[in-house]
């Protein structure tokens, strides 16, 4: 699994809900953070709510509404890969790799979704749609994303690589091409829900995975002390205990 955290197991910032007020980013999870560029408002936290095998999900829930998205607003659900953890798919030349997507995803909305990908310069980009057939349950997905033989990818520890969830754009970021990278920054085409659009909608997800290929294989559970290394590269939370010194 190219993704860290999938299982939203790692949160530690903390499990209570987080405002994602208008215009910011504010990181959920670990590694795992609502954008926030509308007039809208949301909250996003661990939840003990999950399908069979998983234990957490990360809701996000609409606390204040817009209806309308202006062209350039959007919301989305975002994560970043490191260059280091990417190098692999060869991005940028004629040997880029195809890779399967896999997560479970539960909503109160249902019709066409979106997710897409782009690079640290946001002028190359992929989107690929899913559907959200019911209302309030866990449906998984498994999506195909094609390599890039195009555009400047960086393979250091700059961000390689976003990958996110749309829960909305305006049509600045809509596009009619889905399924193949392209030139600019696309998230969605014009029939994506917008989660926005309804007081106390909500949106979950776990169970990420992104692998090399074009076949899911079941979620790689690594163990809570490999999955917390790893996002502790990028974010420690420190409890400072006073302890008393001991006379020897």
């Amino acid at each position: 699994n190219i993704l860290m955290n999938g299982a939203q197991v790692i949160s530690q910032r903390g499990t209570a809900a987080l405002t994602a007020s208008a215009s910011s980013d504010t990181f959920i999870t670990d590694r795992f953070r609502i954008s926030n560029y509308s007039d809208a408002t949301f909250t996003g936290q661990q939840v003990a709510d999950a399908p069979t095998d998983f234990e957490y999900s990360c809701k996000v829930t609409t606390t204040g509404t817009d209806t309308s998205l202006a062209a350039g607003q959007y919301q989305r659900f975002i994560t970043a890969i490191e260059g280091y953890n990417m190098n692999q798919l060869n991005y940028g030349s004629s040997s880029a790799k195809t890779c399967t997507l896999s997560f479970y995803v539960k909503s109160s909305l249902t019709g066409a979704f979106y997710v897409f990908g782009f690079n640290s310069a946001a002028n190359r980009s992929i989107v690929v749609g899913y559907t959200i057939d019911a209302a309030n349950t866990w449906e998984k997905k498994t999506l195909t994303i094609a390599g890039d033989t195009s555009g400047t990818w960086l393979t250091t520890n700059g961000a390689g690589m976003y990958f996110g969830w749309s829960l909305g754009s305006g049509t600045n970021f809509h596009t009619t091409t889905t399924d193949a990278f392209q030139a600019g920054f696309k998230m969605a085409k014009s029939d994506q829900v917008n989660v926005a659009g309804t007081s106390s909608a909500t949106w979950q997800v776990t169970g990420v995975q992104l692998e090399v290929g074009d076949t899911a294989t079941d979620f790689e559970h690594r163990t809570y002390g490999d999955e917390l290394l790893q996002c502790q590269r990028y974010y420690q939370e420190m409890n400072i205990v006073n302890y008393p010194l001991q006379a020897y």
